[in-house]
């Protein structure tokens, strides 16, 4: 091989190199953390609740969500509005840049339908989050009673 055909092979390499990390995809800038849900039979309606950290500089936007463990997940916001507590299906939850979003009973929450296996205490059950921006973000809720003090704060 002589000097002039090792360079070319180096020089080739060496794009090929730069160009693949091009294409590469930049790492998730959101964090699914803290994810739990109550216990439930099959067949039932749960709810998930976790935080949502961005460490990047832009906000993005939840727009959907999946589980193995439910026939459908949805993005939801209770509020109390008067006496009654209400419940809507919303179709995106922005996370500002920087910053995080609280997914809590009394608030926004992903609602699992159609359980699919009984959900018991000390399990965990796999979430995948679908942002605008990041992709696709895998988490897990933890199956238990969730924090102490939360029944405490519910105000229904």
């Amino acid at each position: 091989m002589t000097l002039r055909s090792f360079g070319r092979r180096l020089l080739a390499a060496s794009l090929l190199a730069a160009s693949a990390s091009a294409f590469a995809a930049p790492p998730a800038k959101i964090a699914a953390l803290d994810g739990w849900t109550r216990p439930v039979a099959q067949g039932m309606t749960a709810a998930g609740y976790l935080t949502l950290v961005n460490r990047g500089p832009f906000p993005d936007r939840l727009i959907g969500a999946s589980s193995s463990a439910a026939a459908r997940v949805s993005i939801h916001q209770s509020r109390q509005v008067g006496a009654v507590m209400t419940m809507r299906a919303v179709t995106s939850l922005t996370v500002p840049g920087r910053g995080q979003v609280r997914l809590a009973p009394g608030g926004f929450h992903l609602m699992l339908e159609g359980i699919r296996r009984p959900l018991r205490p000390g399990g965990r059950i796999p979430i995948s989050l679908i942002f605008a921006g990041a992709g696709t973000v895998r988490g897990s809720l933890a199956v238990g009673a969730g924090p102490a003090d939360m029944k405490s704060n519910m105000k229904m």
